[in-house]
């Protein structure tokens, strides 16, 4: 049996219609998937509970001076939403010579710390009691001096228990063993801590 024309062309055009939106619907499924994904939510962080840091800076003044530091803190916060509260005690090692026969050992700290509670961001003050380690030759040696500290800090979760952060201090030491002027001391040093 034989079609005409006519025929041919009714089928054809009630055929592609039905091709055409196939292939836009196939054209729009593979262009979907290049779409920007959805933004994640911010995430909840939850700053309550200990963490161990090692650290590593400049000592940037001590009495004209300056140095690396190293150590280890230990730390614990509160966190109450939009600000946390906390305690820290941190031990640092540096040798500085700042006199003829006289260094620099040690210095440890011990403080409270508030806060400004941003999502994955942590905004901080500290200040409390510090102490400070000398050598020195003979009766020169003025033995430990004790004093205080301030700080400004910041820290960042970058993993969900390990966090890194900067923070700028300022201590002064007197009262030692000995009669001794008052050393000043400027540090700034970066952390990598573990929350536990």
């Amino acid at each position: 049996m034989t079609m005409n024309t006519p025929a041919i062309a009714l089928i054809v055009a009630a055929i592609c219609p039905t091709v055409s939106m196939a292939g836009n619907a196939e054209v729009s499924k593979a262009s979907s998937s290049f779409k920007k994904p959805a933004e994640l939510p911010a995430l909840g962080v939850d700053w309550t509970g200990f963490s161990f840091g090692l650290e590593l800076g400049y000592a940037l003044d001590v009495e004209g001076t300056s140095s690396p530091i190293y150590g280890a803190k230990l730390a614990y916060d509160y966190d109450f939403g939009s600000f946390t509260i906390g305690y820290i005690f941190q031990y640092t090692r540096l040798e500085q010579d700042i006199d003829a026969g006289f260094e620099l050992v040690s210095y440890t700290r011990l403080g409270a710390r508030g806060g400004i509670d941003r999502g994955l961001n942590l905004f901080y003050a500290s200040a409390g009691y510090a102490e400070i380690d000398t050598h020195a030759a003979g009766n020169t040696n003025p033995g430990d001096g004790s004093g205080y500290f301030v700080s400004l800090g910041y820290e960042r979760f970058i993993r969900e228990k390990l966090t890194v952060g900067a923070e700028l201090m300022y201590s002064e030491f007197s009262d030692f063993n000995r009669e001794f002027r008052d050393v000043d001391l400027t540090a700034l040093a970066f952390s990598v801590n573990y929350r536990f």
